[in-house]
């Protein structure tokens, strides 16, 4: 098979595009994917079905889809053709295919050499009931999507147990009202793809997010990110927010590498190895700046019957499936009880009961709570969940704490649009007030009173009506150690490992 180590790197674009399994495709997505020919197209389908790496079944007709097959794994087919080359001495050749798609052959060597030996191979596996949205990190709202950004991108900060902690940012300062921070930014930190990560992707990322369409609301009070020096970034304000070193740790914030559009790249714990409609694979990043995790890869398979019996609050990590698992739950230590969803009813009491129009998140949860809550003649439409731009007369959605639960309800306030409830402006001057008063408050415990203190008056008001909490909780394979459940439902996966005795 002529340069293989070119038809292995086209092989892995169709693998990663496509997974492992049957898929349903045509010649002339092929040809876009690879930027080659249709005529091409054939000629590699030809070859790989000879390597024995995909079945193609075409069916008659230009625009019919075809059934492809991938077969075997697109390191699995390299190593196979190294250990040909190897028994036959030719090692100049096994360095050279080892190296296919910028790997590091000599990184890419020891892997192959090692590559029989299958436990060493700590591999995670997630089963899940529905196919994920494409992640971006300001884009994605579901809270499984908005944890696995985590899992690939940096941010400023985080959030640990509560406390704000450092992530590219090691240290950071205000001035006297809060009105300008400086950050100071680690060197060194890579992306994903080896580009370094420079302090002008920091301000690429935060300044494209004060104008998103979804997070506007909660970052326009950002007037400028600059770069002071070598590694200071600059953010002013044009009001006091003594809270941004924790809204910049939330996912949207997070800091990617923008000149990369078909995939997301970060710096985080994992990197983003295939994403197709059946699965997701993550792979340790082993130049994470925060050390290098234990599991090898973490990967998500796409089981949509599971939905059946799944409950939204209930996830699952294990070695193997099916594997008996014991469940845990949320760091009751945590000063911040993040370990739940809250679902909510949104809108205006004085309006009339009748002939309503209900706007729902389009989550089983919330259509059972119309189902309950709803009268004769109302009407409801749904809509993509953790989208408040479509509003009716009553709106029910929920709320994800995400490790963080003052910043997730000071977004919630900013992000929902009370004006179009027609509230009095007495109502709207309040909320509006008191937001600015949360955030002007250096001393947390009394603005997380104040901000509490706007929750019970809205509940009370019969504005934004609490109707149920729900607990997360998390199935995890007994062989896994060092899980704590987080804010999204999930264990920070570079904090996993595996116990093989």
């Amino acid at each position: 098979m002529g340069n293989l180590k070119r038809k292995l790197e086209l092989y892995e674009k169709i693998f990663q595009a496509f997974g492992p399994g049957v898929s349903h495709c045509q010649v002339q997505q092929l040809a876009t994917l690879l930027h080659v020919s249709e005529r091409h197209v054939q000629t590699l389908l030809k070859a790989m079905t000879a390597q024995g790496w995909i079945k193609w079944q075409a069916s008659a007709g230009r625009n019919k889809k075809a059934l492809l097959t991938c077969l075997v794994e697109p390191i699995d087919a390299c190593y196979r053709f190294a250990q040909e080359q190897t028994n036959a001495g030719n090692i100049e050749q096994v360095f050279n295919t080892l190296s296919f798609n910028g790997r590091n052959a000599s990184t890419e060597l020891q892997a192959f050499l090692n590559s029989n030996n299958q436990s060493a191979q700590n591999i995670a596996y997630i089963p899940f009931h529905r196919e994920l949205e494409k992640l971006h990190p300001r884009r994605v709202l579901r809270r499984t999507e908005r944890f696995l950004v985590m899992q690939i991108c940096q941010r400023l900060t985080s959030i640990q147990h509560g406390k704000v902690c450092g992530d590219l940012a090691y240290n950071w300062k205000a001035n006297q009202d809060a009105t300008e921070w400086r950050f100071q930014i680690r060197n060194g930190v890579q992306f994903h793809n080896g580009r370094t990560l420079e302090p002008q992707d920091i301000v690429r990322c935060l300044s494209s997010l004060c104008g998103s369409k979804v997070w506007h609301r909660c970052y326009q009070h950002i007037i400028e990110v600059t770069v002071l020096s070598g590694n200071v970034i600059v953010v002013r304000l044009n009001q006091p927010d003594w809270y941004l070193p924790r809204l910049l740790a939330q996912v949207e914030a997070s800091i990617f590498d923008y000149s990369t559009t078909d995939r997301l790249i970060g710096s985080g714990a994992y990197s983003l190895d295939i994403f197709s409609s059946k699965m997701l694979r993550l792979c340790r990043n082993s130049l994470y700046s925060h050390g290098t995790p234990i599991l090898n890869q973490v990967e998500l398979w796409v089981y949509p019957d599971w939905a059946q019996s799944k409950a939204c609050a209930q996830n699952q990590v294990c070695m193997k499936l099916p594997e008996k698992t014991t469940t845990i739950a949320g760091d009751r230590t945590s000063s911040l009880q993040s370990f739940s969803s809250t679902f909510l009813k949104i809108q205006n009491p004085a309006q009339s009961l009748q002939n309503r129009e209900f706007t729902i998140e389009d989550t089983s949860e919330c259509q059972a709570l119309f189902h309950q809550l709803s009268e004769i003649g109302d009407n409801h439409s749904c809509v993509e969940y953790g989208n408040y731009l479509a509003t009716k007369d009553v709106t029910l959605c929920s709320i994800i704490d995400e490790n963080d639960s003052f910043v997730a309800w000071l977004k919630f306030f900013r992000r929902f649009p009370f004006e179009d409830l027609k509230l009095s402006p007495e109502i709207l001057e309040t909320v509006e007030q008191s937001l600015y008063s949360i955030k002007n408050e250096p001393n947390f415990d009394l603005a997380m009173n104040a901000l509490l203190a706007l929750k019970h008056w809205l509940n009370d008001a019969g504005i934004v009506v609490v109707l149920k909490q729900e607990a997360f909780y998390l199935e995890i394979s007994e062989k896994i150690n060092r899980a704590q459940l987080n804010g999204f439902g999930w264990c920070e996966l570079d904090q996993l490992w595996s116990d093989h005795l």
